[in-house]
């Protein structure tokens, strides 16, 4: 048999109110508990791009490449031309929107008069037609390096112009600034090195080329030369 035990009315009236207590505090724990604070996945693109045609003009099959320029003569600067001049062509050549034709710095020499030049110079009369004789071109790709810092947060600027020489018009032009602290140029920078950045480490570090000038420059051609006019 099983004997019921009366703990009596008070008592009965304490232990309600003792798991009316319980049951308040557990609602309480749960609206203190944070929430997690969820980050979209938000990459940078380039908008100060200029594009007279989305497509490239079916002329344009060869286009010189002259030497890289930067935006002030410090020996920073040019550690970043030596660093990224190799990368710019190579990045082109993937890109396959053209034949290149590299122009060295005394070839321009001898052609024009000076060893660079940029897109917004006044140019020789006959700097085009001179280009085009030279190296059978139908465009010429101005390359200016705007910013250069290999520290953390690693940073690259750029400043590309071409310019077709039967009109010595500009068919397109980038003007933009990547910076690692950046969360949106981040993202896409770790995006671009999982699809494209090939590593020996068994485990690769997404971060990675968020602290390598090189690659981190890679990355930045790749996204300006997309916006390229397609062939």
């Amino acid at each position: 048999m099983i004997a019921f035990i009366d703990l009596g009315r008070d008592c009965r009236i304490g232990v309600a109110r003792l798991l009316l207590c319980l049951g308040a505090a557990g609602l309480l724990c749960a609206c203190d508990t944070p929430k997690i604070k969820l980050t979209a996945d938000v990459r940078y693109k380039p908008t100060n791009v200029y594009l007279r045609s989305p497509e490239m003009d079916p002329e344009v099959k060869r286009v010189a490449i002259l030497p890289m320029t930067t935006l002030q003569p410090t020996e920073a600067f040019q550690a970043g031309v030596d660093s990224l001049r190799p990368l710019l062509h190579a990045e082109l050549i993937k890109a396959k929107r053209f034949e290149t034709i590299v122009v060295t710095p005394e070839q321009l020499q001898n052609w024009t008069g000076q060893r660079v030049w940029r897109a917004d110079e006044q140019l020789p009369p006959d700097f085009f037609d001179r280009l085009r004789e030279e190296t059978g071109c139908q465009g010429v790709l101005f390359d200016q390096l705007t910013r250069y810092q290999p520290y953390q947060p690693v940073s690259v600027g750029w400043k590309l112009t071409l310019v077709v020489n039967k009109e010595h018009q500009i068919y397109w032009a980038a003007d933009e600034v990547f910076d690692a602290g950046d969360d949106g140029v981040a993202n896409a920078a770790r995006a671009y090195a999982s699809s494209h950045v090939v590593t020996q480490s068994p485990i690769p570090d997404p971060n990675a080329i968020l602290s390598s000038p090189s690659r981190f420059g890679q990355y930045t051609l790749h996204e300006l030369l997309t916006t390229m006019p397609q062939r």
